[in-house]
């Protein structure tokens, strides 16, 4: 009877350990990206060196998703919209749990006057942040206003000042003369 419990079992716990030792394997070949360099780049605005950068980390890793989200970044400040659109695209192919890629999709669609697209994006990204940041509310106020859901829009940024966002306060009290420019 032990014997056809064992047997049973086994088949179980060796996928377990085959799974464990699968994911560990995974976890290590991500941390061989090492973006931090990029990242720096980034940070002080050198903006064609990190995307020579990040680049050469596609080609070493062509599935990266932190990679592309960097590159997307780096071309969205080059004003490289459509470049930095399919970044960030491939980077959300490769793991679209990122909500901070939904916020990018969406900046760089606001700024295609793509406002109602604009919208979605910043919508999923709020979902994966349950409506806890502050700059997913203020730009998703911007596109629901541009879009025409002024009442909307302004619970948006009711909500985006009480998390501590300074900026939608200050489109609350301009009534929105910060947008029309």
């Amino acid at each position: 009877m032990e014997w056809l419990l064992l047997l049973f079992f086994l088949p179980f716990i060796v996928t377990l350990m085959f799974f464990n030792w699968l994911e560990e394997k995974f976890y290590s070949f991500r941390d061989v990206e090492k973006l931090v360099e990029g990242e720096i780049l980034l940070s002080e605005k050198k903006y064609l060196e990190a995307q020579i950068f990040f680049t050469e980390k596609l080609k070493l890793f062509p599935k990266s998703s932190k990679a592309y989200y960097f590159r997307g970044k780096v071309n969205l400040a080059l004003e490289n919209y459509f470049s930095a659109l399919y970044d960030i695209e491939q980077s959300i192919s490769f793991d679209h749990t990122v909500a901070e890629c939904f916020v990018l999709k969406g900046k760089i669609l606001f700024r295609l006057n793509e406002f109602d697209k604009a919208f979605l994006e910043f919508d999923k990204a709020d979902w994966f942040y349950r409506s806890g940041n502050a700059e997913t509310l203020r730009w998703r106020g911007m596109s629901r206003y541009l879009i025409g859901q002024v009442d909307n829009a302004i619970e948006d940024f009711k909500r985006a000042v009480e998390l501590g966002d300074e900026d939608a306060d200050f489109i609350l009290k301009t009534k929105f003369e910060y947008m029309r420019k």
